[in-house]
């Protein structure tokens, strides 16, 4: 794609964001939003904490991104999925768990489930971008992929076990990190003008930005902040990541040194799963990306992904994705 081409769509990106929204259109006359039939909680300090929930938007899709709609305050509420902001332009006042931030253009926040937070009144320039996902995104093979000394790994981790924690948001100065910027302007620009592939680009460039988060942290300053549970988990999902064809409960244990039967607590603690299960799961995600990226026969496939026995291998599939191996590489290449 020439250097024109992309400038155009950044270019249009900026003029779709700055468009007003029929939201942002009754605010400027005066019409704000009624929470009125919007669920709520008191909280320890007595105060109304409103439950926001995308669910009925996030069915088909992990991660959702959303403007901020400007020109109106956004009471303070709590939702069951982990949201990341970015000022896109201007800035804002957030008030997290009860602590005001001034969110500067560049800057990020990450915050957890159920932590109440609410954002100030803002103006024309404030552009505020809500990507919001889903805690079942947070997959095994995704978490393998994160620095298992890390601050991010442990928020994400304490998220989906929903751990009471101390870390359940955390501010980013990322306004000077142009890396950073590219990734998330091309997440944007694919997210609202989709490529043939948007879907995988999407993923990988939201884990790009997750890596870059991290490099802001210079994470050497934070390992004794991290719990030695998620550690562990981290580098045992490593490991099996990259040994899954052959690897034992027995073999991972030794690997991150501890017995397997507390590995096997650990694991049913932290990430609600068996060790055979994430075996699976992996194996299964390998056989997925062989039917979508190749013309191999199942049966191949299916040895390939470590399944000699052919009968259990299609049983396991269509339990995990409900239907066969077949319909699903005939469904899933007709929508790329």
């Amino acid at each position: 794609m020439s250097i024109e081409v992309i400038t155009m769509t950044y270019n249009q990106l900026d003029n779709l964001l700055r468009q007003y929204t029929d939201s942002e259109k009754r605010h400027l006359s005066g019409l704000f939003s009624d929470y009125m039939n919007t669920p709520y909680t008191i909280n320890k300090k007595q105060s109304q904490v409103y439950q926001f929930t995308f669910s009925n938007l996030l069915l088909n899709d992990s991660i959702m991104i959303t403007k901020n709609q400007r020109f109106a305050p956004v009471p303070n509420h709590i939702h069951d999925y982990i949201e990341i902001n970015y000022m896109y332009s201007g800035e804002c006042k957030e008030w997290i768990d009860e602590k005001s931030h001034i969110i500067h253009q560049g800057q990020m926040t990450l915050i957890d489930t159920k932590t109440p937070h609410s954002i100030e009144n803002t103006g024309e320039n404030d552009i505020l971008i809500n990507f919001m996902i889903k805690k079942e995104y947070l997959s095994h093979s995704f978490l393998s992929r994160l620095n298992h000394q890390n601050l991010i790994t442990s928020f994400f981790i304490n998220a989906l076990h929903e751990e009471e924690t101390t870390l359940n948001y955390m501010i980013f100065n990322t306004e000077n990190n142009e890396r950073l910027q590219l990734f998330i302007h091309e997440l944007l620009r694919e997210y609202y003008f989709p490529s043939l592939n948007a879907k995988e680009m999407i993923n990988s460039l939201f884990l790009l930005i997750i890596l870059e988060m991290m490099n802001s942290l210079h994470t050497n300053v934070n390992y004794e902040s991290i719990n030695q549970s998620n550690s562990i988990i981290i580098n045992a999902l490593q490991y099996i990541e990259n040994h899954y064809l052959e690897c034992t409960l027995e073999s991972t244990a030794k690997h991150v040194g501890m017995s397997a039967c507390y590995l096997t607590t650990l694991l049913k603690k932290h990430l609600h799963a068996s060790y055979k299960e994430l075996i699976i799961q992996l194996k299964m995600e390998h056989a997925v990306q062989k039917l979508l990226n190749t013309d191999e026969s199942i049966d191949d496939i299916a040895c390939q992904s470590g399944y000699q026995n052919l009968t259990f291998f299609y049983k396991k599939f269509k339990e995990i994705y409900h239907c066969s191996p077949k319909e699903y590489r005939q469904r899933n290449r007709l929508s790329l």
